[in-house]
């Protein structure tokens, strides 16, 4: 594993600050309430809390009008909603999702650490596309791009552009990404969410090493071992 320099370190330090300053003592409160239900609660015991906190948010959003950082935090559980939904209800809810994003955007594109643009980015590869959805993976890897312009370090925004990468059987680049991924340092706003994107870059990391493995086995010269 690569060192990572003070420098870096501060750099996050900073960017975390950044984060937080952005958002209201509310907004903090209820993303850590989403990061422990995202991350650390069972799926089938996570729904209806999920339902819960995603209203509180809509609710925050009627009370802050314009802030772009409540619309991005609405979408963030909404897509977590979705994600865990049957096909049409998490459908909608990712549409939802996508409405926020883009009014979000209108106002202030790199709000929250390019956070609006991951999102938007992991929506466009995870729905379904035309004729039923909005999916499109081309879009998808332009606004996880975008993220990484935003922050190349930010934890989140190298995850999901790792994982899409997974998801296109691109496995070399994937692999590359997951490990950076796991290089990062976990933000101290954030232990929870960054814990667990750890836990999940790892097990995908496996997945991918095992996938280009298998391509490969019956290469002559090919490396079988990573």
């Amino acid at each position: 594993m690569k060192k990572i320099s003070f420098s870096i370190l501060m750099l996050l330090f900073y960017q975390g600050c950044v984060w937080a300053a952005e958002m209201s003592p509310e907004l903090l409160e209820l993303s850590e309430r989403w990061a422990i239900l995202k991350f650390e609660t069972a799926l089938d015991q996570r729904r209806e809390p999920l339902h819960a906190l995603a209203a509180e948010m809509e609710a925050v959003v009627s009370e802050q009008p314009g802030n772009p950082a409540a619309m991005v935090w609405h979408a963030v559980v909404l897509s977590t909603l979705a994600k865990d939904s049957s096909n049409m209800s998490g459908l909608a809810l990712a549409k939802q999702a996508k409405r926020l994003l883009e009014e979000a955007e209108s106002i202030e594109p790199t709000i929250l650490d390019g956070t609006l643009y991951t999102v938007l980015g992991s929506l466009y590869y995870q729905v379904p596309g035309y004729p039923l959805g909005f999916g499109d993976d081309e879009k998808a890897e332009q606004h996880l791009l975008k993220a990484l312009d935003v922050n190349p370090e930010n934890i989140d925004a190298n995850f999901y552009y790792a994982e899409f990468l997974l998801h296109e059987k691109r496995l070399q680049p994937a692999i590359t990404a997951f490990e950076k991924v796991l290089a990062l340092p976990i933000r101290a706003n954030n232990r929870v969410a960054d814990a667990g994107l750890k836990r999940a870059a790892e097990a995908a990391l496996s997945t991918a090493k095992k996938q280009l493995q298998l391509k490969y086995d019956n290469q002559p010269g090919f490396p079988h071992s990573f």
